[in-house]
């Protein structure tokens, strides 16, 4: 008996296959085994390729396409992926919550949200099929959406689009949380078709108008610091135990006191993050200086700075700071842990609050924790009799941020500090209005406050 012949296939590797549906309708099928994951792949063949002659040149040409891949991976080609979209998301929202910070994440999620939206619009299911033209197309789309808007009537929260165009901040905040994700991404190899420079010219950030920073003057400073100490002496009315006779009447206050915080982040320049994470470990009251003189430092470990760069805050040039964590000290049990807080730190939730009661209820109108920051850095850069010509370089040193920052942002912001104010509540002009918040530390234990604030509730 003769063997049977067999003919070497014109496209191998590649098989092509008839499916009959049970509509009854047909389709042609190929299937081969993708090179770059190793998995046997079924792709079905366009309509227009209904003549066998057809098929066959596009097996061909498939066929010599796969051959050249796995030459190209032979020599050492970077392999490709087909990553969904959705699980590379969810990957990138665990890294973030493993290292950074609430507040962080939560203003990544607004750019990275409008991001997976789009893309789901735009039939994007893959990582790998994102490429410079397609991030230009979401950029013109964050440039012509509207801003979203609460629907007024409908349940709490409800947004809508509306015809009002995002402000250039608002689409280069969403441009650049895009870009962190992206670039997370190509650091893993899931995005073989982007580089930093294509995603950085295909996210370019739109110009925007610079102000200087916003920061206070003395006379602000003051309402600042006198709103904190009327919402620290608020108090109730009456409460149960006072109406039973437990205790005088007018006596429980309203909220926790929010005053020393409001004066640490205004003579230290900490950040809020930085003061709720501060443990009395990290105080040191007694360090003196080159001449004996009794300073005391602040250690800034970085674990608790935002930049992840330990710093020092020296308190030789506030020493009204020092003494009121000196009086904090004093009145703090031996069990405290925090410096805010006690044996539990203050929460973000509880400084906020307060923070909008003292825009709100106590005419600190525009007052945000940040706005301190920036006001200890404009007098640090611009007090003559603290540091003198080294200004710029020991403001950085005490705040953690770079010498361009100071030099750039802050550097003949505010003029007219007298030369002899060596102090930085000297150079705020602050220094008597910092002793009625110490009196408050040092006076009396909490729950018998002097010259109350009744509010009724």
């Amino acid at each position: 008996m003769a063997r049977r012949q067999y003919k070497r296939s014109p496209h191998p590797g590649v098989v092509l296959m008839q499916r009959e549906y049970a509509s009854g309708e047909t389709a042609w099928r190929a299937r081969y085994t993708d090179p770059d994951t190793g998995k046997q792949v079924w792709e079905k063949l366009e309509p227009t390729l209904s003549k066998k002659e057809a098929r066959r040149g596009w097996a061909i040409r498939k066929s010599e396409a796969l051959s050249r891949r796995r030459a190209e991976l032979a020599s050492g080609a970077p392999q490709r992926t087909r990553t969904p979209l959705a699980g590379a998301l969810k990957d990138f929202w665990r890294s973030c919550e493993a290292r950074l910070r609430k507040s962080t994440i939560g203003t990544y999620r607004h750019g990275v949200n409008q991001f997976e939206t789009w893309a789901e619009s735009a039939g994007v299911t893959l990582t790998e099929q994102l490429t410079p033209p397609r991030l230009r197309t979401f950029r013109e789309h964050l440039i012509a959406g509207g801003k979203r808007e609460v629907v007024k009537g409908d349940r709490r929260g409800r947004r809508q689009d509306s015809s009002t165009r995002r402000h250039p901040i608002t689409v280069n905040t969403y441009l650049t949380s895009t870009k962190i994700l992206l670039n997370h991404w190509r650091g893993l190899g899931l995005t073989p078709d982007l580089t930093k420079d294509a995603i950085s010219d295909a996210l370019k950030r739109l110009p925007v108008p610079k102000e200087e920073p916003e920061f206070l003057r003395p006379n602000q400073i003051k309402k600042v610091l006198d709103a904190a100490q009327r919402h620290d002496r608020a108090v109730y009315a009456e409460t149960r135990d006072e109406h039973a006779g437990k205790r005088e009447k007018g006596t429980t206050p309203r909220y926790t006191p929010i005053a020393p915080l409001v004066v640490f982040l205004l003579l230290s320049g900490c950040r809020k993050g930085e003061a709720l994470a501060l443990r009395w470990s990290d105080v040191d009251l007694d360090l003196a200086d080159h001449d004996g003189k009794v300073v005391g430092e602040i250690r800034l470990g970085a674990d608790i700075v935002k930049t992840k760069h330990a710093r020092t805050v020296d308190l030789a040039v506030t020493p009204g700071l020092r003494r009121l964590l000196a009086a904090m000290k004093l009145r703090a049990r031996a069990t405290d842990t925090f410096v805010f807080g006690g044996d539990q730190p203050y929460t973000e939730d509880l400084v906020d609050a307060a923070r909008d009661r003292l825009r709100d209820e106590f005419g600190a109108r525009g007052f945000t924790y940040k706005l301190l920051r920036a006001t200890c850095a404009t007098f640090l850069n611009n007090a003559p009799g603290i540091w003198g010509n080294a200004a710029h370089f020991l403001s950085a040193k005490q705040l953690g941020h770079s010498v361009q920052i100071a030099e750039r942002h802050y550097a003949g912001l505010y003029r007219g500090i007298p030369r002899e104010a060596r102090t930085v509540e000297a150079a705020m002009r602050v220094e008597n209005d910092l002793g009625p918040i110490l009196d408050a530390v040092t006076g009396p234990v909490r729950g018998e406050a002097t010259s109350p604030i009744r509010v009724h509730g």
